[in-house]
């Protein structure tokens, strides 16, 4: 077991290294992958369902990691030569395996920025995103060159175009075109592959927009390059591992430590919908050493594997993040796990991660019992290259660090966050519709979301919750989840969790109907399977658990919901919003 200790020691060595960083020097996480073929060239780098290698009882498309460093090089080399300069904007749609990985590669090499998008957000999100970041070419499934096709007009500088898959009539290149005449091209004549340095715009990554329009998040090389030492020193990933990865972004990390990407056969776009047969056939093929999944993910496998008895006899490590764990959740995913197995739920956001960590060992052990009082959810202690402090809550753009007021420990208030993985800036985002910040002007969610420290930039997490006496940070919901009433701020997460406790409870959410200040809160719950049927016993036993808590007697109504909607990217958070509304409507009708 990992200690806290040896948290900040491991990334102590890291720190200082930032510290002497030059602009000059070259940063940029595909170097590592270079490495790793050297040091491994014939190992399986990234296996996906399709045609290939027969593992198990199912078929696999892999390639090595020589196979994947050097297509990466060459995949670059065409992409240069077709015109593709450092900072070009290149859009990414592929569908998760050996190709979608070595173009990510290929993408870093040639210093282009690549825009990294969840399909799963829906066609309208997708194209409004796209297009306020003003691609200059598509890399894409030929579904996507269509869509960028009858579009064109929305998308008038993507002239650089490489289709994966089937290419019908919409111009441009093939990918297997391009890693053809990447790996013709001589050295000699080679277009020389750009140097990059650690504030170059690596990529653009988009969030998932539960908690609002999705926006265009900048990585810089620097970032990509912080993730990847921080987790592979604190988690202790060493080359040689296997991971399942449920989750097609984090898997990217992998090739860059040596460690062999699983891809199963899933939807990643919906992966709440994901056959846990299908994930623990390819857990079985391959050994798998670590997962790493969403929340809702781990809540079916371990169903799974509970009601057949099984485990994944293999598997060392766990991860979780997206939205907070439960408990029972643990419990079973840890049951599936060997003797000595860990399991870890990093924290943190596209704009900043990782940030912070806890062990479920520590969760079930110490903090779960406090989180189902309604003390908030404990996602543990930070990474050595974070700064973090809790703040007063406010609404309104903060200027510089002088205009905060940083709040003692115990104390609820917003986390901000400083360090090497925190991202400076939102791209390609329009002015909040109606919002204005104090200079009168239309306000950005930089400017709601930035803080200026010259020469560092600090990043509000919109998550409040405060510090324990070890430094733990509490969580206990969205700043923009809070219900304020005329008699105080009613927090989602420390009352849901309450409501939770009730054994015929699946999940709560609580929101507020009203003007700002004056909201009458109440709690939406989903039953368990089979429990509606006694839904008037379940109401008058949960006004009454509200009733025993203080922070829970506000709430007098309670409503009923089917399903309550979650997020797209892991199908785990609770789209209070659109609660929020629907709640209006049942109150009003």
């Amino acid at each position: 077991m990992t200690s806290a200790r040896s948290l900040t020691s491991a990334t102590d060595d890291s720190l200082s290294a930032a510290s002497l960083r030059k602009d000059s020097l070259r940063v940029n996480v595909a170097d590592r992958l270079a490495a790793i073929a050297k040091l491994q060239p014939e190992v399986i780098a990234v296996a996906a369902p399709g045609k290939g290698d027969l593992v198990g009882q199912n078929t696999y498309h892999t390639c090595t990691f020589s196979e994947l460093d050097a297509d990466a090089t060459a995949l670059a080399r065409g992409l240069v030569s077709l015109g593709v300069r450092p900072g070009t904007r290149i859009a990414l749609l592929v569908r998760p395996g050996c190709e979608f990985v070595k173009l990510v590669f290929a993408l870093l090499r040639c210093g282009a920025t690549t825009m990294l998008i969840d399909p799963g957000m829906g066609r309208r999100h997708l194209v409004r995103c796209l297009a306020q970041a003003e691609p200059e070419g598509f890399i894409a499934i030929s579904r996507v060159q269509a869509m960028r096709s009858a579009l064109r007009g929305r998308f008038p500088k993507a002239l650089l175009n490489v289709t994966v898959g089937r290419r019908w009539f919409w111009g441009g290149s093939s990918y297997a075109q391009l890693l053809y005449r990447g790996h013709q091209l001589k050295k000699s004549v080679a277009p020389a592959l750009p140097n990059t340095v650690a504030g170059d715009l690596a990529a653009i990554i988009y969030t998932s927009g539960s908690t609002g329009p999705p926006k265009g998040v900048a990585y810089t090389h620097q970032m990509f390059d912080t993730q990847v030492a921080e987790i592979e020193a604190y988690y202790q990933l060493n080359p040689g591992g296997f991971d399942l990865a449920c989750f097609a972004l984090f898997g990217l990390f992998n090739s860059a430590m040596g460690v062999t990407t699983i891809f199963p056969n899933m939807d990643f776009s919906r992966p709440a919908s994901a056959d846990p047969a299908r994930l623990l056939a390819a857990a079985n093929d391959w050994r798998v050493t670590q997962a790493f999944a969403s929340p809702a993910v781990w809540n079916r496998l371990s169903m799974a594997c509970e009601q057949r008895g099984e485990q994944i006899p293999t598997l060392r490590k766990a991860f979780s993040c997206g939205a907070p764990v439960p408990a029972n959740v643990l419990r079973r995913s840890l049951a599936c796990l060997p003797a000595g197995a860990e399991m870890h739920t990093p924290y943190g956001a596209t704009e900043s991660l990782p940030v912070a960590t806890i062990e479920a060992a520590e969760i079930l052990r110490e903090t779960a019992p406090q989180t189902d009082a309604g003390a908030g959810v404990c996602v543990g202690r930070k990474f050595g290259t974070i700064q973090w402090k809790v703040i007063r809550i406010t609404d309104d753009p903060i200027a510089s660090v002088d205009d905060w007021d940083e709040l003692p420990s115990g104390e609820i208030g917003e986390l901000v966050v400083c360090g090497p993985q925190v991202s400076p800036e939102y791209i390609g985002e329009a002015p909040i519709e109606g919002v204005r910040s104090r200079a009168s002007r239309l306000a950005t969610h930089n400017s709601f979301a930035k803080i200026i420290d010259e020469p560092s930039t600090w990043h509000r997490m919109g998550d409040v919750g405060y510090f324990d006496q070890e430094q733990r940070f509490w969580y206990c919901g969205r700043k923009s989840h809070r219900v304020e009433t005329q008699d105080g701020t009613l927090f989602t997460i420390p009352c849901e969790a309450i409501l939770n406790t009730h054994p015929w409870v699946s999940r709560s959410a609580l929101v507020g109907i009203g003007p700002d200040g004056n909201k009458m809160p109440l709690a939406i719950v989903e039953p368990g399977i089979g429990e509606e049927i006694r839904a008037k016993k379940l109401q008058a036993d949960l006004l009454q658990l509200a009733q025993d808590h203080p922070h829970t007697r506000p709430i007098k109504k309670i409503l009923f919901h089917a399903g309550l909607p979650v997020d797209v990217r892991h199908n785990a958070k609770i789209n209070r919003e659109q609660l929020s509304k629907w709640a209006a409507r049942q109150i009003t009708t």
